[in-house]
């Protein structure tokens, strides 16, 4: 397990821009030659920007695995009026700004003697991706499982390379499901909270890791609590 480090400042490059629709983006931001960002699967950075004399900052949180310092992803959903959203739409692979971090707690503990359940929905699952790729890259044989909530299934980033994972990693469980199916799709239907249960069929090996809206993170957090999860077995960061 990486050890946390003090956050710096870092001038990075656009890399590859992967469009997912319904304005979501993942942006890869490269490091310069030398330089490498160390953090713990889970944090987040700040996106430096100078704007008419004074410097925004917004919090995101990091998409790729701390195995990978040379580069950073990130999954961005553009914000109508969002100032810093709506910049990120203007990038282009070459474009050069800053970031500074890493910062957070939304971290595993070492070591993980435990199942972990990661729910999310949106760009919630930018933690869970970072943990998930560490997890199965340092060799970890538990079960672990990702449960994705989306409105509709063209609105679920990174589908292809979590069925992949799974494919690949039998520990590993991707439960995707869509409150609003098309007679296309053929996985599960609701919204993520009618879904848990069937991640938690032994409670005390468990433990809930939730990322997103308020919203969704509340009721999930009934059904856990219902199954006979202990509350200091779940943990969350809203991103509201």
């Amino acid at each position: 397990m990486l050890k946390k480090t003090a956050p710096e400042y870092f001038d990075v490059t656009v890399g590859s821009i992967h469009d997912f629709g319904n304005e979501t983006k993942d942006f890869e931001f490269l490091f310069d030659a030398g330089r490498e960002i160390r953090f713990i699967a889970g944090q987040f950075i700040s996106v430096v920007l100078p704007r008419d004399g004074k410097v925004i900052r917004r919090a995101y949180s990091i998409a790729s695995p701390p195995e990978e310092p040379r580069h950073l992803n990130l999954i961005i959903k553009r914000v109508e009026g969002g100032l810093v959203t709506n910049w990120f739409w203007t990038l282009k692979p070459g474009d050069r700004f800053q970031v500074h971090g890493p910062f957070g707690k939304f971290i595993l503990p070492d070591p993980v003697d435990f199942e972990p359940l990661f729910i999310a929905t949106g760009t919630g699952v930018a933690p869970f991706r970072s943990m998930i790729h560490s997890l199965l890259s340092a060799g970890f044989k538990g079960r672990m499982s990702l449960l994705f909530g989306a409105r509709f299934e063209t609105m679920i980033p990174y589908h292809e390379e979590f069925q992949e994972l799974a494919r690949r990693y039998p520990n590993f469980t991707y439960l995707p499901t869509v409150s609003r199916p098309t007679p296309a799709w053929k996985g599960a239907s609701g919204y993520v909270q009618t879904q848990v249960e069937k991640l938690l069929a032994n409670p005390a090996a468990v433990r809930v890791y939730i990322c997103g809206l308020n919203e969704m993170i509340q009721p999930v957090q009934q059904v856990c609590l219902k199954a006979g999860l202990p509350k200091d077995r779940i943990s969350y960061e809203k991103y509201d």
